[in-house]
């Protein structure tokens, strides 16, 4: 059962009330009903099991049922991406939000077609909450605003990541061979539509950024990130089976 998104739900919590794009949906989309279950999402860690109490014009009433606190696993997956053409972008919020990605760097490249708008973090994060809300995620990723390479390279130094990238010439390494450090979290990064440029490329490995493969086929950019970050959740299971 897919949840809905109540940022406001806190861990004390006996009844809440839902108004806004969630009233909508629970008692327009879905049809529910007075008596009729729902589960809840903070977005911060907290998913609950709720009752319908009363549906009024402007918001519902809902009784809580049980709270479950969700623990943030160790260490944290990121993605940082190129904004793509045809929205192809969405895809990926949205498939690595279902992953488990924390936080998304949106990027712009020497071959990046499409321009960041006013909107555009905006529009991802809509994408990352209703893909949070499908997979009943109790985290919702921090989207951050669009960047060049260079100013994601320190934001990600910054923020103590690990950053690998794609790349499709050099020396390569898998994914479980760079994820060493069980409590280094890693950020991967994606190249655009064309690949990165010889100068990105250098510019990256020169400022410490690990190249990955994903194989021997040319992949685009939307099914690299869900490949790659497939990967990594993968080794993140392998050593600890609880991993969220």
């Amino acid at each position: 059962m897919p949840s809905f998104f109540t940022p406001h739900l806190k861990s004390n919590d006996k009844n809440l009330f839902i108004s806004g794009e969630e009233h909508h949906h629970i008692s327009h989309v879905f049809r529910k009903k007075i008596n009729d279950e729902l589960q809840l999402t903070n977005g911060k860690g907290l998913l609950a099991s709720a009752k319908i109490i009363s549906i009024k014009k402007k918001d519902i009433e809902v009784e809580i049922l049980k709270i479950h606190s969700i623990k943030r696993s160790q260490p944290e997956m990121a993605a940082a991406f190129p904004l793509l053409k045809n929205k192809h972008d969405f895809m990926i919020v949205e498939k690595l939000t279902e992953l488990g990605v924390k936080e998304f760097f949106p990027i712009t490249t020497a071959r990046t077609v499409r321009k960041p708008s006013f909107n555009t973090v905006e529009k991802f994060e809509k994408i990352a909450i209703a893909a949070t809300k499908q997979c009943d995620n109790a985290f919702l990723p921090k989207v951050y605003t669009c960047t060049e390479i260079k100013e994601l390279v320190q934001n990600l130094k910054n923020k103590n990541y690990l950053p690998a990238v794609a790349l499709e010439f050099g020396e390569h390494k898998l994914i479980s061979e760079i994820r060493s450090d069980l409590q280094h979290p890693v950020c991967l990064i994606i190249g655009p539509e064309g690949g990165f440029t010889k100068e990105e490329a250098e510019f990256l490995q020169a400022n410490g950024v690990i190249p990955f493969t994903l194989g021997n086929h040319i992949l685009r950019a939307e099914t690299a990130a869900i490949a790659a970050v497939s990967q990594l959740l993968a080794v993140n299971l392998k050593q600890d089976p609880e991993y969220y």
